[in-house]
């Protein structure tokens, strides 16, 4: 970077209604791809680098989403949504996100309710995916596929010594500075 320089860093929203897209998160021409959505009773994938498909569904129970580490669990029985697939645990940002992990998949639409993956999914009783945890949306029982959004994504920066920089909630830990965006904004060095 040169120093004075500005960057913009942008936060991704989460996919909205029943069929769009997660949006894209990016930082120094570095993007992390939103997860892929899917009207109907199928999971959907979850988003770049690793992508891990959602589950297939079972009657009315629909699969669940792909989360960042796993992919989402099929349905099963007659109205049995599978549970969403773990997002990652980013062991550097403890600090941020919830209990350390992002991009978890939303559970599947079922009548009893599947989970939501660990790191910010929805679940199958229709609840949002977590905001700035880049969690999937939670599925709705029936045919009419995922009502609810997705989580919004966050990006974080992260470098060794004191603050050089400026933009974000900064905070420091262990010998490292960061710099966490909750929504767009610019990081200036």
């Amino acid at each position: 970077m040169t120093v004075g320089s500005s960057n913009t860093i942008t936060v991704g929203a989460g996919g909205v209604g029943t069929n769009a897209d997660g949006g894209d998160s990016s930082a120094f021409s570095v993007t992390s791809n939103g997860g892929a959505s899917h009207n109907g009773q199928l999971g959907g994938a979850s988003g770049a680098p690793t992508s891990f498909a959602g589950g297939n569904k079972s009657s009315y129970g629909g699969g669940g989403g792909g989360g960042a580490a796993a992919a989402g669990s099929n349905g099963s029985g007659s109205s049995v949504g599978g549970n969403g697939g773990a997002g990652l645990l980013v062991s550097n940002f403890q600090n941020f996100g919830e209990n350390g992990y992002f991009g978890g998949g939303g559970g599947g639409g079922s009548s009893s309710g599947s989970l939501g993956g660990i790191g910010g999914g929805g679940d199958g009783n229709n609840n949002d995916g977590t905001a700035n945890t880049g969690g999937g949306a939670g599925g709705n029982y029936g045919v009419t596929g995922t009502t609810s959004n997705g989580g919004s994504g966050v990006v974080i920066l992260r470098y060794q010594g004191t603050q050089r920089g400026s933009g974000g909630t900064v905070t420091s830990s262990g010998g490292y500075t960061y710099h966490a965006f909750t929504t767009s904004g610019t990081y200036t060095g």
